[in-house]
């Protein structure tokens, strides 16, 4: 006598079907994650190469200038907003960046903005203190690259 199994098949289809259902929804997780990942790091790249372009104004105004005229054509405890960087020889503009002031790169807004501090405790050694910050917006949450330089009196 052969014995006949009925709906075992019927539940191994359930089961596989199942199985393969978290299969995929693991797989399309894994791919949002790595895109996320990547966006990310792809701004966060896009945020220090910017940052590094707004220190090198102030590098390339300390040498052009020299550095008495590049101390007084800082403002002590200033922020200034970096949208367009100055020409050279140009005077920085004061003032924090305004909704209006940023630079749009692959499609996501960021703020650049450098704040000045001037430190003539020491006057044989005066030094200027320059941070700059980029700041953008991702999944709702705040996120900054901040690059800080400290300038020193040299001849």
């Amino acid at each position: 006598m052969i014995k006949v199994l009925r709906g075992s098949s019927l539940i191994e289809l359930i089961v596989a079907t199942g199985v393969m259902a978290l299969v995929l929804t693991a797989i399309v997780a894994g791919l949002t994650l790595s895109l996320k990942i990547g966006a990310d790091s792809e701004y966060r790249t896009q945020a220090v190469k910017r940052a590094q372009e707004g220190m090198e104004v102030f590098r390339r105004e300390r040498t052009l200038l020299g550095w008495d005229l590049f101390v007084n054509s800082l403002r002590a405890s200033t922020t200034y907003c970096l949208a367009t960087l100055p020409a050279p020889k140009v005077a920085f503009t004061p003032g924090l960046c305004s909704s209006s002031d940023v630079l749009i790169i692959s499609s996501q807004e960021f703020f650049r903005e450098a704040t000045v501090t001037i430190d003539e405790t020491n006057p044989t050694d005066p030094l200027v203190k320059i941070t700059v910050t980029v700041s953008w917006a991702a999944d709702e949450k705040a996120k900054d690259v901040v690059l800080p330089q400290t300038f020193r009196k040299w001849d």
